[in-house]
């Protein structure tokens, strides 16, 4: 049910034009020629492929050449009518076709320049250019004065000059045989140096003859619905095989290994980054994350004592002079300072006079008398009471 519905999704509209068609040849009963003149003169935008032409000519092993030309003459004369007879061509035209009649007309042309081409000297070619005679009044009445009156891309000028080219060619190849015969050993020549430029690289098994006959490049495109039978009726007579095919096969094959080793190398090299591209983005999952929004400071560490930390320096750095001259300037530094800090015999540091008095003992000891400010005073301030 998946499968099937995907189809239905992927469907387009040349698919449900492909399906329409299919009904309408099946529901009418066309001949099996009909059908591919059907199909190399349809509304697509592409075409007639090799691969429709080939189909095309493939049927003159088993209709006369003549049918297929009248049969072709026929759906162009419906496409140019500017009236339709019924309501189906009614609908056809205004709905269905509108804006790509001109498609059709074109193709017609191409189908039977293709057939005047290709088509063997002799009787082959006198059915087709006998039918194009008996009905050149619509190549030269119709086709020449066809008017694209819409085209679904806007180009209805461009299109009429291409048609009224392609027939004046055609009425040209009915009025002069010998510019026929030019153009058909052009043509020739032209299949046969395609062939040979082609033959190296591809896998065909027979070459054109030299009398006009199957065209190998449209003899090399394979129909898929047809069987394996159908392309043994189309071998001509003095068909050889290519000497060079093996050579090529292993020319291509060795090709092919090294495109495919070169792409097996490049996959590789790419899987080896994108799995070193996922390990390191592994990794950095599993660090911690960083807070952004922590303005803290880090803790500070304690420190040591000048003195402290000259003293437990390692013993092998033995080279760094800093810790001796730390020890070397410390004594200074502390004898300084009792220097600064005692003015005049007074320690100014000491509030609680433990230095006066060690200072009064030394004093007292030397000179023998008391040297006290505030008894001083104190007798003063009786004395005058």
């Amino acid at each position: 049910m998946d499968s099937l519905s995907k189809k239905i999704q992927n469907l387009g509209i040349h698919d449900i034009r492909n399906a329409a068609r299919f009904a309408q040849n099946v529901i009418v009963q066309y001949e099996p020629y009909q059908v591919d003149i059907r199909r190399a003169t349809n509304t697509d935008s592409w075409g007639p492929t090799p691969k429709h032409l080939f189909k095309v000519m493939r049927n003159k092993y088993q209709v006369p050449l003549h049918l297929m030309t009248e049969y072709t003459l026929k759906r162009l004369v419906d496409h140019i009518a500017a009236r339709p007879k019924n309501l189906y061509e009614k609908a056809r035209k205004q709905y269905v076709n509108y804006g790509n009649e001109w498609r059709v007309v074109l193709k017609c042309l191409v189908v039977l320049d293709y057939l005047l081409m290709n088509v063997d000297n002799g009787s082959e070619l006198d059915q087709v250019t006998s039918c194009l005679l008996t009905h050149k009044h619509i190549l030269t009445r119709d086709v020449m004065h066809f008017r694209v009156d819409f085209s679904s891309d806007g180009k209805m000028e461009v299109h009429e000059r291409g048609i009224k080219k392609k027939c004046e060619t055609m009425i040209q190849y009915l009025e002069d045989p010998a510019f026929l015969k030019r153009e058909r050993a052009k043509h020739t020549k032209n299949v046969a140096k395609i062939h040979q430029s082609s033959s190296a690289y591809s896998t065909t098994t027979s070459t054109p003859a030299a009398g006009g006959r199957q065209d190998p490049v449209y003899g090399s495109y394979d129909d898929e619905d047809d069987d394996d039978d159908d392309d043994d009726d189309f071998e001509v007579e003095g068909s050889v095989a290519p000497t060079n095919v093996p050579s090529a096969r292993q020319l291509r094959s060795s090709v092919v290994d090294e495109q495919r080793r070169q792409k097996r190398e490049i996959l590789r090299e790419k899987i080896k980054a994108s799995e070193l591209q996922r390990k390191a983005s592994l990794k950095k999952a599993q660090e911690p994350p960083v807070d952004l929004l922590n303005f803290d400071d880090a803790e500070p560490v304690p420190q040591a004592p000048n003195g402290y930390r000259a003293s437990t320096a390692p013993a092998e750095d033995d080279e760094d002079d800093f810790g001796e001259f730390q020890s070397d300037s410390q004594p200074k530094t502390t004898s300084t300072n009792t220097t600064t800090s005692t003015m005049g015999g007074i320690d100014l540091l000491d509030w609680d006079g433990s230095g006066s008095g060690s200072k009064n003992k030394e004093t007292t000891g030397s000179s023998g008398k008391s040297k006290d400010a505030f008894a001083d005073l104190f007798s003063y301030s009786k004395a005058h009471a």
